[in-house]
């Protein structure tokens, strides 16, 4: 899981993910999350996409991105609600996570934020990631939860 390897396909889906999400959703903001959008981080591949939307569209959105074709495969209906959607036919995978604008959701751009600012907490990301990943999805996906919980709540 090499960081760079990903890197050029998954900025190029991404561009595209987000070309057709500002012309489905005009008035949805689009960011670039997760590992790929984070320069050296270690990476399977897959490509994260934050869609925030106002807490009132965010039924509508998610209609709006079902019509146009992509899989709901999670949906948390909390005080602040968050879908998890896969974009079809990308050439890379895509996940969409629709959030509401506002929400505790937007920690994902401030973990982005934080890993693309601080070199040691990004080898610590990478760090879990590698020991982790020759033991399974299961495992890589403990060790991402278990390095997310210890950075502070902002």
């Amino acid at each position: 899981m090499p960081p760079l390897h990903w890197q050029a396909a998954a900025a190029a889906a991404y561009e595209d993910a987000e070309l057709l999400l500002t012309s489905i959703l005009p008035d949805a903001r689009i960011e670039h999350v997760g590992a790929t959008a984070v320069a050296g981080a270690h990476s399977p591949g897959g490509v994260d996409v934050c869609v925030a939307v106002p807490r009132d569209a965010f039924d509508e959105a998610l209609g709006v991105l079902v019509e146009a074709g992509c899989v709901q495969r999670s949906q948390e209906d909390a005080a602040d609600r968050h879908a998890a959607l896969a974009m079809p036919a990308a050439p890379v995978p895509v996940t969409l996570q629709l959030i509401e604008t506002g929400s505790a959701h937007e920690s994902l751009m401030r973990v982005r934020d934080a890993l693309r600012a601080d070199a040691s907490l990004l080898a610590r990301l990478n760090a879990a990631k590698a020991d982790a990943a020759a033991h399974g999805e299961a495992a890589y996906a403990a060790a991402k939860a278990r390095f997310f919980d210890t950075l502070p709540r902002r």
